[in-house]
């Protein structure tokens, strides 16, 4: 069985990390040249918005990118049978995470990259943590055939559509880097599953399939 560090940070293969050092030289350069730019256009207000536009965009893509490298970096190593409780449990060691109650008895067993798993399972928690409502009922994670599914009771979803959902870098919670379901889905389709959103009336309900 080959685990994964568990909470912490990823880093790039080394060649990805070069790619990504190459990205950025030009990236930077253009930033630069657009603000010195930016002073040829003072006098024409269409212009200067536009060049601001420009520079806010490119400084958005320098975020994006090692975010995206990170994502994509992720990569299914050896599966191994491992209890889906089993999994569950071990994502809930993670700081900030105590809180979740596991209900049920149905814990499957399934073959995965457990690392991987624990990974993605932790990013849900968290994410349900932070949905909890006023009433502070904690989250909850359950599991059915080999789906494992985290529900909020928190104020619900904008919408349940993964398109809209999953999109790097894109949270409307301060501080967030936006990587956190972009994450989840990476580990889903690795594993040739797929990641869900139910809207509810008292909260929400995310749910992993593996196949």
């Amino acid at each position: 069985m080959i685990d994964r560090p568990e909470g912490a940070a990823r880093k790039l293969p080394a060649e990805l990390a070069r790619l990504l050092h190459d990205l950025r030289g030009p990236l930077n350069s253009a930033v630069m040249h657009l603000e010195v730019l930016k002073r040829t256009v003072a006098d024409d207000p269409s212009s200067a918005e536009s060049l601001r536009t420009v520079l806010q965009q490119l400084v958005r893509l320098s975020e994006m990118l090692p975010a995206a490298f990170t994502v994509a970096a992720l990569e299914i190593g050896p599966l191994a049978p491992v209890s889906l409780r089993e999994v569950v449990e071990r994502a809930r060691q993670q700081p900030g995470l105590e809180t979740v109650r596991i209900v049920g008895d149905a814990w499957p067993e399934v073959r995965a990259d457990v690392g991987l798993l624990v990974l993605a399972l932790a990013e849900l928690m968290r994410n349900a943590v932070e949905a909890t409502g006023a009433d502070g009922r904690a989250p909850e994670v359950s599991a059915s055939g080999t789906s494992v599914t985290v529900r909020d009771f928190g104020a619900g979803l904008p919408t349940t559509n993964p398109k809209l959902l999953i999109r790097l870098l894109h949270s409307t919670k301060a501080g967030h880097r936006g990587v956190g379901l972009v994450t989840v889905e990476r580990v889903a389709r690795l594993h040739g599953g797929t990641l869900s959103f139910e809207g509810l009336a008292d909260g929400a309900r995310v749910t992993l399939r593996l196949p």
